[in-house]
């Protein structure tokens, strides 16, 4: 019972991911750690969404990527490839193509500021553009998330202090 209060029962996980988020996660990081194999990353999207919509798909991640790598305002933050964990730029990543998805433009455009210098956002954009659009006419819509708090501890210790 103990752990539950602890950081790391606060952690997003791939588990509570779904199937194409996971993939987009595990594209993004195979990118980062040997793109020698990134074939095996568009197999994959091939399987998923089929051959038309995984090849623009995986041509749009990996401008989005390389954008990213070459732009981002500071080190952006990723686990190891076999790692089950989400940081948070992982999530932000998983979140631009979300909110782009559902048109809500100014939370999009927030999240990819975060990211990436100015000059370099209308460039992602449009790579995030042909990713969403590929998923979602794949039948993927990916949701918004959060990373999980512990906002009752605060609560929780008041009560006790009181008691």
């Amino acid at each position: 019972m103990s752990d539950m209060n602890s950081a790391a029962a606060l952690r997003l996980t791939s588990e509570d991911l779904s199937y194409i988020e996971r993939l987009i996660l595990h594209a993004l990081r195979q990118w980062v750690t040997d793109q020698k194999r990134w074939p095996d990353v568009v197999l994959e999207f091939n399987r998923a969404c089929g051959p038309r919509a995984a090849t623009r798909i995986c041509d749009a991640l990996e401008s989005a990527f390389r954008t990213l790598g070459l732009h981002s305002r500071r080190e952006i933050r990723l686990h190891p490839l076999i790692c089950c964990h989400v940081s948070q730029d992982e999530l932000c990543v998983l979140n631009i193509i979300a909110t782009y998805q559902s048109q809500s433009s100014v939370h999009c455009q927030a999240l990819i500021n975060w990211l990436i210098s100015g000059h370099a956002t209308s460039i992602l954009k449009s790579d995030i553009d042909q990713v969403a659009r590929g998923l979602f006419s794949a039948g993927y819509a990916l949701e918004v998330r959060c990373m999980p708090t512990n906002r009752t501890a605060p609560v929780e210790q008041k009560i006790q202090n009181v008691h």
